[in-house]
Order: C-alpha cells, then sequence, then structure tokens
C-alpha cells in the first residue's frame, strides 16, 4: 500500500471514518455525535497515517482500522463491542461499494491510469470528492427516511 501525505489523511480519511461512522451506526439504529465522530475519525486518521507507511499486506490496514473504530466508539459510547464491530463493518462496506462504483467512473471520465493514485496524493482527494458526496447524499436519505437495517439500540 502506498503511504498518504498528512493532507490526504485530513481531506480524505477523516471525513471518510466520519461517514462511516455516521452511517453505520445511524443504520443499525445508534446515533453518535459528530464530536465523538470527529475524535474516533481523528485517532484513527493518525493511525492511519503510520498503517499506510507500513508494509502490511493489502487490506490488512482496513481491517486493523475498522477493529479501531469498533473499539473506540464502544469505549467513548460503552457500547456491546460486537454492536460497535458490526456498526462499523456495515460503515466501511458501504464506501466499499460506493468507492467501487465511483472510482472505476472517476478514472474512465478522466482517462487517469489507477497507477497515478499512488503518485499523485491530490489526484487521490480529488477522487474522493464523487465518493464523498455520494455518503453525505445517501447520509441524508438514511436519516431522512429514518431507514434502519436491524436496531441494535434496545
Amino acid at each position: 500500500m502506498f503511504p498518504l501525505p498528512w493532507y490526504a489523511i485530513i481531506l480524505v480519511s477523516i471525513p471518510q471514518t466520519i461517514l462511516a461512522i455516521k452511517l453505520g451506526f445511524e443504520l443499525f439504529g445508534f446515533k453518535i455525535e459528530i464530536r465523538n465522530c470527529l475524535f474516533v475519525a481523528v485517532v484513527t486518521g493518525i493511525a492511519t497515517y503510520f498503517l499506510r507507511q507500513s508494509s502490511l499486506f493489502t487490506g490488512v490496514h482496513t481491517v486493523i482500522l475498522i477493529i479501531t473504530v469498533a473499539l473506540l466508539v464502544t469505549v467513548i459510547k460503552r457500547f456491546n463491542i460486537w454492536h460497535s464491530l458490526a456498526c462499523s463493518l456495515l460503515g466501511y462496506m458501504i464506501i466499499g461499494v460506493v468507492e467501487g462504483i465511483c472510482l472505476p467512473a472517476f478514472l474512465y471520465l478522466t482517462s487517469t491510469p489507477i497507477t497515478d493514485l499512488a503518485t499523485n496524493p491530490w489526484l487521490n482527494i480529488l477522487s474522493f470528492l464523487p465518493i464523498f458526496l455520494t455518503l453525505v447524499i445517501l447520509y441524508i436519505l438514511v436519516v431522512n427516511k429514518n431507514l434502519v437495517v436491524y436496531n441494535l439500540n434496545n
């Protein structure tokens, strides 16, 4: 995995983590305050900065970050660890699906090879914009329509 500079962490990783938390937990019936999301996202962003510089196998850093988010939310909100893990997994899974749709479309429309993402961090940030907008719209729909996959908040 290629390392990300600190400004890419701030502009991509932190907003992505906030949206993963907000979406994942909301769909399981939990409301997480934005200040708690921001704290977890900043801590996770710091972890991301160092993990992305390590030579871990592809995907291992993502698993570590999902577990980190689940543990931090569990400690901060005193949730059941399994509930936090399910919510975190769902949030990141939604991001993965949206990314899997938007990123190839972005690369195709801009005639950019995927290898350029590793060498140009600003391209990474630019490619995150359609993903971010799609996730924000999805979050607004979830909140406005009061969508819940399964209510874990008993």
